[in-house]
């Protein structure tokens, strides 16, 4: 994939000709105006960046084609989990601590092999269509990843279906990475939540040169900070619709990127914590640039191979 490679340049404006200049300095000649467009840099490697392995994780998922990610605990003791705004925070787990984690997931005998624990619906009149709602568990028991799938207990019309101590046993599991107070302070490193920083993040792009975009977005190229064009950017992947184009870049270039759609008013925010950022912008002139961007999560591999597309 074209993620990058040439060496890191700033291209510096122009003064401009109505800035002040000190005693004896040359004033700029007034031919010169200022470049509307941010400085361009170079999109830098990801080579520097190792993924973490992954010990556990818990995503929710439905009939809409998404996972979500809940809970992550990497090799390292890193945990990452989503507070109640949707925002991925970020806390240390010492090696006893990470260890015992695994472990009582482990030791629960529902991990030794992949399994799929549906709900078994009882003799009667079948329920009213409603979503169905998925819970996944992936632990590493030794050299392997373990991959559960159920349907948790709790929901409202539970009562429409055969009671299951599987499922009722892997839903208090999952319930208590949703709230980690349980756990002993002794097994913390660092027991307080911070907003997470990726090190890396994957960027989506989707050109539609003959869709007006609504409104009056942005220009894209005015905003681009990079010297790699758009339509250049990393590799063609099949969407649902249309195919985008998707890279993986480093955070520094991401914020780059989020800072100047930020203070072009594309987005209102996109930093540590943030699940995703989305936005339109217009291309040249009469088409549109619809634009993702994300954060790998510390076990996610520095590729866009099997990444879901924008809907």
């Amino acid at each position: 994939p074209l993620l990058a490679c040439e060496s890191r340049v700033i291209v510096t404006r122009s003064p401009s000709p109505q800035a002040a200049t000190p005693s004896g300095a040359i004033a700029p000649s007034p031919s010169v105006t200022a470049d509307p467009t941010p400085a361009k840099v170079a999109l830098r490697p990801t080579t520097g960046i190792t993924p973490a392995a992954r010990l556990l994780s818990y995503e929710r998922a439905s009939d809409i084609p998404r996972i979500v990610p809940q809970f992550v605990l990497t090799d390292d003791g890193r945990v990452i989990t989503v507070d109640a705004s949707g925002e991925f925070m970020q806390r240390k787990l010492t090696p006893s601590g990470t260890a015992a984690m695994v472990l009582q997931a482990i030791e629960t005998g529902l991990f030794d092999r992949d399994a799929s624990h549906g709900r078994v619906l009882r003799p009667g009149p079948p329920p009213l269509g409603r979503g169905a709602t998925i819970f996944i568990v992936v632990v590493a028991n030794g050299a392997r990843e373990i991959r559960v799938t159920f349907e948790p207990t709790g929901q409202p019309d539970d009562s429409m279906y055969e009671p299951s101590a599987t499922r009722a046993r892997l839903t208090a599991l999952v319930r208590g990475y949703e709230d980690l107070a349980w756990v002993p302070a002794t097994h913390w490193v660092e027991s307080r939540q911070q907003p997470y920083r990726p090190a890396a993040h994957r960027l989506f792009l989707q050109i539609e040169p003959n869709v007006k975009p609504s409104g009056s977005p942005t220009d894209a190229e005015t905003v681009w900070p990079f010297f790699t064009a758009i339509e250049s950017v990393g590799d063609l992947v099949n969407g649902p619709a249309a195919p985008w184009r998707c890279a993986v870049i480093v955070d520094d270039d991401a914020r780059a990127l989020a800072e100047s759609l930020t203070r072009a008013g594309a987005i209102t925010r996109y930093g540590p914590g943030s699940p995703s950022a989305q936005t339109d912008l217009t291309w040249r002139g009469s088409g549109t640039l619809r634009l993702q961007l994300s954060p790998l999560l510390p076990h996610e591999p520095l590729t866009c191979v099997g990444a879901p597309t924008p809907l």
